[in-house]
């Protein structure tokens, strides 16, 4: 609950209605009041458990007390103030009482003889029970400007976070890393369920009461709707999944309506995009093609992140391509298929994008993606094969040239790769190279040598060529 705002002396002074005088310590009144005892024993401190205002009218000094044993023992017990009670209306406080006051520190208030102690006590009281319900409604209405930030846009987590800089007058944000905050903030921990924390991060150092209130009371809210939106992603990215494992496996009438749950026409275009490698999540999948504008549903399926697009007219491949490599950077493969028809022609697009971003994953083009229908025929091919087993096809092919270019400081290997390249012209392949021609036979002689095939034969001519394209490829994935 909100802390009530404390009662000051300086409050009881301004009342009007008790008439209370100020006889020593007009600094303090700043002090605040716990509650409002009468004594007339000569110690009370024993009895005292500090923050008290203290009424007495002397009883204990008729009775051969000292004022200032009287005073000690309120400072003692740690009064804030002593309430003098007038029995005449011209007389005044006691000097004597008037001096231990003041020698203690104490402040000392008179009681004019209209006002009762009793008024006193309730004048307190009543002021105490305000401040309580103030606090208490000050409490209930924040809870309810909180809970109305969570279905209200934003809403949601964000929503709450809105709402708590507008309160706080402070910036905050939510982490999914429990842990101690950057310096100049505070960290407060987030339960959202089981093993599941977090962490709200304040602006700030040192937060005052009433920041603190508003904190803790925000906090089980917090990790409610955390609690609720990630239980909620979840649910979405399993049907997402089965999506994708629907249109896939051919399930077209399960497929065409869970098309249509996501808000996309089953029968309309499409194209698929896929993500391979590191650092896929259908997370960022989802969030860079919404930022670029396209309609589409993401899932994970068997260790990639497959993505349905629904382009709009004009939309091109590559608008879904650029947005994903630029949300995965160079950690991932991106493919984006052809565009097709229905959920049919969704299949087929997605299949390619496998394959494009099999591609991709290969040869690391500068854009970080490859579009289905730009690549080239033998590369997919190529894409599609086990990587070893491209690996020993290339090793057996090449590998006694790269030994003999290392060992004698040749150039065999790029003499192959601009013959193939040229389409087997003798002239324009040595013009390429800046040599001879003659130089040129005895090095392609060397070749045919090495690896045991013919240049002349058209299929030893295809071998060699994707040898040296997945060689490219390879060269290509280093970083």
């Amino acid at each position: 609950m909100e802390p009530e705002t404390p009662i000051t002396l300086r409050d009881f002074v301004e009342d009007g209605e008790l008439g209370l005088e100020v006889v020593v310590g007009g600094d303090l009144l700043g002090r605040p009041v716990s509650w409002v005892h009468v004594t007339e024993l000569l110690d009370p401190a024993p009895y005292m458990t500090g923050g008290e205002l203290i009424l007495s009218a002397g009883v204990w000094s008729a009775r051969g007390g000292r004022s200032d044993v009287f005073v000690g023992g309120l400072v003692r017990g740690g009064a804030v103030a002593l309430g003098w009670g007038l029995l005449y209306g011209d007389e005044g406080v006691p000097e004597n009482v008037v001096r231990a006051c003041r020698s203690a520190g104490l402040p000392l208030l008179a009681v004019p003889v209209r006002t009762p102690f009793i008024a006193v006590g309730r004048w307190f009281f009543e002021r105490l029970q305000e401040r309580r319900e103030a606090a208490l409604r000050e409490t209930a209405a924040r809870s309810e400007r909180l809970v109305r930030a969570i279905s209200a846009l934003p809403g949601g987590v964000r929503g709450i976070l809105q709402e708590l800089r507008g309160m706080l007058s402070r910036e905050v944000r939510f982490t999914e890393t429990a842990g101690t905050a950057d310096p100049g903030w505070s960290s407060f921990p987030v339960d959202a369920g089981g093993s599941r924390r977090g962490s709200l991060l304040v602006e700030g150092a040192e937060l005052s009461t009433r920041d603190l209130t508003t904190i803790h009371q925000a906090l089980p809210l917090l990790g409610f709707v955390i609690s609720y939106e990630r239980e909620l992603r979840e649910a979405e990215l399993r049907l997402a999944g089965e999506l994708i494992e629907a249109v896939l496996s051919r399930r077209s009438r399960f497929a065409a309506g869970r098309l249509g749950a996501y808000g996309l026409d089953p029968e309309g275009a499409f194209f698929g995009a896929a993500v391979l490698g590191e650092g896929a999540g259908t997370e960022a999948a989802r969030r860079a093609l919404a930022a670029a504008g396209l309609r589409a549903v993401a899932a994970s399926w068997r260790g990639s992140v497959y993505a349905a697009v629904q382009p709009e007219d004009g939309t091109s491949p590559e608008a879904a391509a650029r947005a994903l490599a630029a949300a995965f950077g160079s950690g991932a493969a991106v493919g984006v298929g052809g565009r097709g028809v229905g959920v049919e022609g969704l299949r087929r697009s997605l299949i390619q994008a496998r394959q494009a971003a099999g591609l991709a994953r290969m040869q690391r083009p500068p854009e970080g993606y490859v579009v289905y229908e730009r690549a080239e025929s033998h590369a997919l091919l190529l894409a599609l094969q086990d990587e070893e087993v491209l690996a020993a096809f290339r090793d057996a092919l090449l590998g006694p040239l790269e030994a003999y270019d290392a060992a004698h400081g040749t150039a065999l290997l790029e003499t192959l790769k601009e013959f193939l390249a040229s389409g087997g012209r003798w002239q324009e392949t040595a013009h390429r190279l800046h040599i001879h021609v003659n130089t040129l036979r005895h090095r392609l002689a060397r070749c045919e040598e090495l690896t045991g095939r013919s240049l002349s034969s058209m299929d030893d001519r295809v071998d060699l060529y994707l040898a040296l394209r997945t060689r490219e490829g390879v060269r290509g994935a280093e970083p």
